[in-house]
């Protein structure tokens, strides 16, 4: 984090002895001393959301620096975490960063949980995101008797996949028994939550072998689910079974392979609702059945779609909008046709977004008596809350200091001193996310040099 030096209104006042205007000149210089004592400040931590390989050893990382050195401690779940008294946890020397030595003895499972650093040294304490450690898990498939599925040509079919769920959710493709992926076209495809699609079926579909396999990444393991037998009646084959049975009429309506004009598989009835973060990927998906098979075409209403960050996946059943922002909301449509007609569905999308900074607080290098000021300033859909700490302590119960004012995400300073030098923390919160930076007021006086 830079520091940010505030213009010098005071440092040439009556009566300051000579060594304070020497730090005045070198602080106008931008360059502070390196043996002036600095409170901590965070330089490297664990993601927010911290998944682990529950067979290795767990390592949550806090790194800080600061003048003197700082201290660490850690919360978990919000209470005091005591490593003293767990066998299995040590502290890396001179930093933050814990290893839990789940690989001797112990389960990943047992250290689930919010875990929350702190750096401390005397001018304040700087403290960690909350990082959430969960391990991750590759459960087994449920265990299910699959019924052969007999259908005639021409129908259409969707082939489950459910895999169980992940942490991170795994990967889903499908393939035969010898491991060879199965071919996919725009009559056969896979879908967003990974059941197989097919538009219509052929005689050549008909196999014993229809695999779901799930591969969960983190733990590197791959699971299968029983294989799906499907077989496709020919007209052929109808002609030599049914047609002694049936009427005229009835022969005819059985021949399944008629044409017909599109439906939507996936998503169903006229209209739905999509919901994304801002900055991830949009991935919106149609997927219809009918003879010949359809062709999907979108359009977003009222607007154009973006040229540079729009993609098309999976036979363009998929529109895929990538850095996706608020601008990108509004009514999708897609519109599947072929030649014996063409139906369409509308998806209204909302961008929503968690917080994201338009100004992030500064550290702030003072002499005593001067004036500055930390502003914290984030957007978000909706408008994210600001909320101060002090050493890590909300601000509404932390130790007055007379030098300060609140006024929202701005805190300025008059006529600050020594014991003004304190960790702020900014807060920026809203129901999809939160940001949290620390920015330190570091007040020099005679005894900074020590």
């Amino acid at each position: 984090m830079q520091l940010k030096i505030m213009p010098k209104k005071k440092c040439l006042s009556a009566g300051r002895v000579p060594l304070i205007l020497f730090l005045c000149q070198m602080i106008s210089a931008l360059d502070v001393p390196l043996d002036l004592v600095q409170p901590p400040t965070i330089t490297q931590q664990s993601p927010k959301d911290y998944i682990i390989d529950p067979r290795e050893n767990i390592v949550i990382q806090c790194e800080a620096k600061g003048k003197p050195a700082p201290s660490f401690s850690w919360t978990r779940n919000g209470t005091h975490f005591d490593i003293d008294k767990d066998p299995l946890v040590t502290m890396k020397p001179g930093s933050g960063t814990l290893t839990i030595n789940i690989m001797s003895e112990g389960k990943a499972e047992t250290y689930e949980g919010v875990y929350q650093c702190t750096a401390r040294n005397e001018r304040g304490a700087a403290i960690s995101n909350n990082i959430v450690v969960r391990p991750s898990r590759s459960p087994l498939w449920t265990k299910e008797k699959l019924e052969p599925i007999t259908l005639r040509n021409g129908q259409s079919l969707i082939l489950p996949c459910r895999p169980p769920l992940g942490l991170p959710p795994p990967i889903i493709f499908w393939m035969d028994n010898s491991f060879q992926r199965l071919p996919q076209s725009e009559r056969v495809s896979q879908g967003l939550n990974g059941d197989l699609y097919f538009s219509n079926v052929l005689p050549e579909d008909t196999r014993e072998d229809y695999i779901c396999y799930a591969r969960f990444n983190h733990t590197q393991t791959i699971q299968q689910k029983q294989p799906i037998s499907v077989k496709v009646i020919s007209v052929d084959e109808l002609n030599d079974t049914i047609a002694a049975n049936l009427n005229d009429t009835e022969f005819y309506s059985a021949k399944s392979s008629r044409e017909r004009p599109p439906t939507f598989l996936t998503p169903e009835g006229n209209a739905s609702h999509k919901e994304e973060l801002r900055g991830n990927v949009l991935s919106l998906e149609c997927i219809a059945e009918g003879l010949p098979t359809p062709t999907i075409y979108w359009i977003k209403e009222d607007g154009t779609l973006p040229i540079n960050r729009t993609f098309y996946k999976n036979f363009k059943k998929t529109l895929q909008i990538i850095q996706v922002s608020e601008a990108d909301s509004g009514n999708y449509q897609c519109i599947a046709k072929n030649s014996l007609g063409a139906i369409h569905h509308t998806i209204s999308v909302t961008v929503k977004a968690s917080p994201y900074w338009i100004m992030a607080p500064q550290n702030l290098v003072l002499s005593p008596g001067e004036d500055g000021r930390l502003i914290c300033r984030a957007n978000g859909n909706p408008k994210p809350r600001i909320s101060w700490l002090s050493n890590g302590v909300p601000i509404e119960i932390a130790p007055d200091d007379p030098s300060r004012k609140i006024d929202g995400d701005t805190i300025i300073f008059s006529n600050v001193q020594e014991r003004s030098s304190v960790v702020y923390q900014c807060n920026a919160s809203n129901e999809y996310g939160y940001l949290l930076a620390n920015a330190f007021v570091n007040v020099l006086g005679k005894r900074s040099l020590y």
